[in-house]
């Protein structure tokens, strides 16, 4: 006899059973025939039936179809007690691991005989989970919408990741482990335990491998970004405190910032897009939006794959409103859709729909079309989203010579590279490959030792025009924040000179600013000479009558040349913004021009790409009665041969940021 005289109903367990190992072995075993060594597979050594009983009734056969064992028909257990049929000669039911009947029913049918166990999956098959031999793991009842496991095809993963594999690491896109699918999915059972059921983990195993869960890059992000609307706090200042001291990988670290950056830089068209997939705008409370939101811009704006980020994004608003997976899950499926015909609307005719293709408010949209013409806008608002590249600046106070940092760097794989703009070298400044380097532990120790900053290569040149090419004996620095400009300052004069700028007084409003300058300045091994807190509006309040060789003032502007770095800002900004701006840098100048000495320098700088705040700023002060002592100092550049008012640069990916500086000089 031959496997084929099986009944149907043996043979479709059997089937079952084996699923899992059909691919190994070449296809069902009645297909391929009687086993080597002449001997047929249903009987024994001994001439016996091993798969059929005395009586011609069919036995139990082994799940991996090696024939009955130690000599005894399958269908009996050692102790030489039935295993397919109960004493009374009524058939059993089989066991989960097909070892032979449990008690008296049929063991391809269910208790309340609502048909075969192999027409429905259990609830483990509905999580995916499978024992490597192919059978479902699962114990819970099995629904009645999934038909036998053949008929539906090869089983998919769950979880696609056919993204982009790749994070921003301090200003840099990078190559990163794939973080679509969850990390810890718990471990997968590759069989017998101690000689136990055939593979099939315990029950609470089961639970904890169903159980999805957003990644902890994502989860971090979302515990940032909800922090960032809780407290109206900088995106930078939180990321600091959170992303940058978690015990995560450095790629889940770049990962993670760059969803709090680009989900604070779109917030406002994200919200635009949840709420127009929403039945009601209220239907979702902010720390559920927030969650949508982050997972809005991986499909949108990231362009991840839309079946993980909406996995992702029902576990993200799970975690914080457990109850609000549906709602998660129809939202974000309304997303996908609803990106097909993003931005909703044509951006060449309409600006609406222009700014959402960025990111911007649609007032800040028209402004800069106003202030820089169509194709500036376009590529001013490109570059805005684009990762910012890495400079670094050798602190010439620490480091013997570049040569010391530099080495360093390149050992670290940072590919440093000297910089130059309009075609001056800005020394001591270097482009890094990523900020990966910068994690480093050789290259952590140079910064904590203070031989070596980070900072942009455009504020790196302003700071050598400003300290300019004659030994000032004294400086006033107004709008000194956390001591940057301060350090680059120093610096600059040290690597020119020889020696720091001897009275170097700083003024700041912010208190806990001048804390913080004066605890990098010592840390850098710049000279401080004395730290004001005040307001610069009345220097002669916090100066008397003292004038110093180099006013520089580091304008608290807009900061739109910045968006790269301070993801916040455009959202924050108001249309009137600008003016206000505009008004205290008038108020500021006026302050300062009293206090320049003779031949002295006022330098004026801001960060910004409005006439209003450059250009027509510095024109408005000079035509008033302060102003009129002034004249412009122009700035050459060799790459066109020409001089120039001002100094500015234009914000391009891949380059540094927007800056503007003016440098007036007093009339002797």
């Amino acid at each position: 006899m031959h496997n084929d005289h099986r009944s149907h109903n043996q043979r479709r367990s059997y089937d079952r059973a084996s699923q899992g190992d059909r691919n190994a072995q070449g296809g069902p075993r009645q297909n391929r025939g009687p086993r080597t060594g002449g001997k047929s597979g249903d009987f024994r050594k001994g001439g016996k039936p091993g798969g059929f009983r005395k009586d011609s009734k069919p036995g139990g056969y082994r799940k991996d179809d090696r024939g009955p064992r130690d000599g005894k028909p399958s269908d009996f257990r050692k102790g030489g007690k039935p295993g397919g049929f109960r004493k009374d000669g009524k058939p059993g039911s089989f066991r989960k691991d097909d070892r032979g009947p449990r008690d008296g029913k049929p063991g391809g049918f269910r208790k309340d005989d609502r048909g075969p166990r192999d027409e429905q999956r259990s609830g483990a098959d509905r999580k995916d989970f499978r024992a490597r031999s192919g059978k479902p793991t699962g114990g819970s009842a099995p629904r009645k919408d999934f038909g036998p496991r053949a008929d539906r095809g090869p089983r998919r993963d769950s979880r696609e990741a056919g993204h982009p594999r790749e994070v921003f690491i301090d200003g840099k896109l990078m190559a990163a482990p794939d973080q679509d699918a969850p990390q810890d999915r718990g471990p997968r059972f590759d069989g017998p335990r101690d000689g136990g059921r055939g593979g099939a983990p315990r029950r609470d195993q089961v639970r904890r491998q169903k159980a999805h869960k957003a990644t902890t890059a994502r989860e971090l992000a979302l515990a940032a970004i909800h922090q960032l609307r809780e407290r109206d706090a900088f995106a930078q200042d939180i990321i600091a405190k959170t992303i940058d001291i978690s015990p995560l990988s450095r790629e889940d670290r770049a990962f993670a910032t760059r969803l709090v950056l680009g989900v604070v830089s779109t917030r406002g068209t994200l919200e635009d897009i949840i709420t127009g997939c929403m039945d009601s705008p209220d239907d979702a409370a902010p720390a559920v939006r927030d969650a949508l939101c982050l997972s809005a811009y991986e499909i949108v704006f990231l362009q991840k794959s839309p079946h993980a980020a909406v996995d992702q994004g029902v576990e993200l608003v799970k975690s914080v409103a457990p109850r609000a997976g549906g709602l998660a899950n129809a939202v974000l499926r309304r997303v996908v859709r609803a990106k097909e015909a993003f931005p909703f609307g044509d951006p060449r005719t309409d600006i609406a729909a222009y700014a959402r293709l960025h990111g911007f408010p649609v007032w800040l949209a028209k402004r800069l079309i106003a202030e820089l013409g169509p194709e500036g806008a376009r590529d001013f608002m490109v570059a805005s989203n684009e990762p910012a590249p890495v400079y670094i600046a050798v602190n010439a106070l620490k480091a013997a010579t570049d040569e010391e940092v530099v080495s360093v760097l390149a050992a670290a794989h940072a590919e440093p590279e000297a910089m130059a703009l309009g075609g001056c070298a800005v020394p001591g400044c270097y482009k890094v490959a990523s900020g990966v380097p910068l994690l480093d532990g050789r290259v952590r120790r140079m910064i904590n030792q203070g031989l070596l900053l980070v900072s942009d290569a455009t504020s790196q040149a302003v700071a050598d025009l400003v300290v300019g090419d004659t030994a000032p004996e004294s400086f006033l620095e107004i709008g000194a924040g956390r001591a940057t400009k301060t350090i680059l300052d120093q610096s600059i004069a040290y690597r020119r000179y020889g020696k720091q700028i001897p009275e170097y007084v700083t003024v700041d409003v912010h208190a806990f600013k001048t804390k913080l300058l004066q605890e990098r300045a010592e840390q850098y091994g710049a000279h401080v000479s004395e730290a004001i807190i005040g307001d610069a509006t009345d220097l002669d309040a916090l100066v008397g009558e003292r004038t110093f060789d180099r006013v520089f003032i580091d304008s608290p502007c807009t900061g739109l040349g910045t968006l790269r770095r301070h993801a916040d800002i455009r959202w924050r900004l108001r249309p009137e913004t600008i003016a206000e701006s505009a008004e205290l840098d008038a108020r500021l100048l006026e302050s300062a021009a009293s206090h320049v000495a003779p031949g002295g320098i006022l330098a004026y700088a801001t960060c910004t790409v409005t006439h209003e705040e450059n250009a027509d700023a510095v024109e408005a002060f000079l035509a008033t009665e302060a102003g009129a002592a002034f004249e412009v100092v122009p700035c050459r550049n060799p790459d066109l041969d020409i001089e120039l008012p001002f100094f500015s640069t234009v914000l391009e990916p891949d380059g540094p940021d927007a800056h503007f500086l003016a440098l007036l000089r007093r009339k002797a």
